[in-house]
C-alpha cells in the first residue's frame, strides 16, 4: 500500500526536526546559526576584498556584484550538498543507523529532503546577508528599477531543484564511500565553486571548464540572480546569452539532472546492497 501524502509530510517534518536538533543541539538556535554563517561569510568577504586590494579602486562595482550574486547562490549548494552527503556519512559512520533508516516505511529521499532542509533555511539567512552586506558595507547598487522578484524567486525555486538533484546524486556517491566520505562532499563543492562561474566568470576558464559548467544549473540560477538583482552589467558569465535563453538552460539543466539523478541513485543503491555497504561499520 503506498504511503499516503500526510504520511510523507510528516515523515518529511521529522527529518527536519531532527536534521535541526542534530545540527545545532549544542547551542541556542541564533548562536548555532551565527556560527554556522561565519564560514561562508568570511569567503565572500575574502574574496571581495582581495579583489578590492588588487583592483586598487572600488569604484568597479559590475564585478562585485558579479561576486556577491554568484556567492550567495553558492551558499545554497554549498549547505545543500553538505545535508545530503553528511546525512548517509553521519548515519552510517558515527551514528549506526543508516541500516535502520534504510528498512523504515519512508522513502529514503524523503528524509534526505527533510535532513537537508534545515541547513537550507541556513543558506537563505546567508544568501540573504551576504546580498545586503554588498548593499550596505559596498555600495553594490541594485537595478534602478528596482529587484525583480520575479525573476529572482522562480530562479531559486527551479534553482533548488537542481541543487538537491546534485546533491541526491553525491547522496548516491556516499553510499558506495566509506571512512572519510565528508571530505568528496567538500571537494564537490568546492569544485562546483569553480566550474558554476560563482565568482570567476566561464569565458575565463578553459573551454572544456567552461563547456562543463554550462552544464550546471546553478550556473544560469547565479546569472539569473545578477540580471534579477543588479541588471545586465553584472552578467559576466554568460554575456552572449539572453535572459529567456538562460531561463531555457537552468529549466533544462534543472530537469534533465534531476533525472539523471534519480537513475545514478537507483544504480548506486543496487551497488550499496550488493557490497554491503548499508551495513558496513568503519569504525570511523
Amino acid at each position: 500500500m503506498q504511503t499516503s501524502f500526510s504520511k510523507l509530510f510528516q515523515a518529511y517534518k521529522a527529518n527536519v526536526i531532527l536534521g535541526w536538533k542534530m545540527d545545532g543541539n549544542w547551542a541556542p538556535p541564533w548562536v548555532y546559526l551565527f556560527i554556522a554563517l561565519l564560514g561562508p561569510a568570511a569567503s565572500v568577504l575574502i574574496l571581495v576584498f582581495m579583489y578590492l586590494v588588487i583592483l586598487g579602486d572600488s569604484s568597479e562595482t559590475n564585478f562585485i556584484a558579479f561576486m556577491m550574486a554568484g556567492s550567495g547562490v553558492f551558499v545554497f549548494v554549498r549547505f545543500v550538498l553538505q545535508g545530503c552527503g553528511w546525512a548517509v556519512v553521519e548515519d552510517r559512520e558515527h551514528y549506526k543507523i543508516l541500516r535502520y533508516i534504510y528498512i523504515a516505511p519512508t522513502p529514503f529521499i524523503v528524509q534526505i529532503l527533510g535532513r537537508s532542509t534545515g541547513k537550507t533555511f541556513i543558506a537563505t539567512v546567508g544568501a540573504g546577508l551576504t546580498i545586503l552586506a554588498g548593499y550596505l558595507f559596498l555600495d553594490i547598487p541594485f537595478r534602478p528599477e528596482g529587484i525583480d522578484w520575479l525573476m529572482f524567486l522562480g530562479s531559486a525555486i527551479v534553482g533548488l531543484i537542481g541543487c538537491f538533484a546534485l546533491g541526491w546524486i553525491l547522496t548516491g556517491v556516499m553510499l558506495l564511500v566509506d571512512r572519510m566520505g565528508w571530505v568528496m562532499v567538500e571537494g564537490v563543492a568546492g569544485l562546483l565553486f569553480l566550474l558554476s562561474g560563482a565568482v570567476i566568470p566561464l569565458g575565463t576558464l578553459p573551454v572544456f571548464l567552461a563547456n562543463i559548467g554550462k552544464i550546471l544549473p546553478i550556473t544560469y540560477w547565479a546569472e539569473l540572480w545578477r540580471y534579477a538583482l543588479y541588471g545586465p552589467g553584472a552578467a559576466l558569465s554568460l554575456p552572449g546569452m539572453k535572459i529567456p535563453e538562460i531561463w531555457q538552460g537552468l529549466i533544462i539543466t534543472s530537469v534533465v539532472t534531476l533525472i539523471l539523478s534519480f537513475v545514478w541513485h537507483s544504480f548506486a543503491d543496487k551497488i550499496a546492497r550488493k557490497w554491503g555497504r548499508i551495513e558496513a561499520e568503519t569504525f570511523y
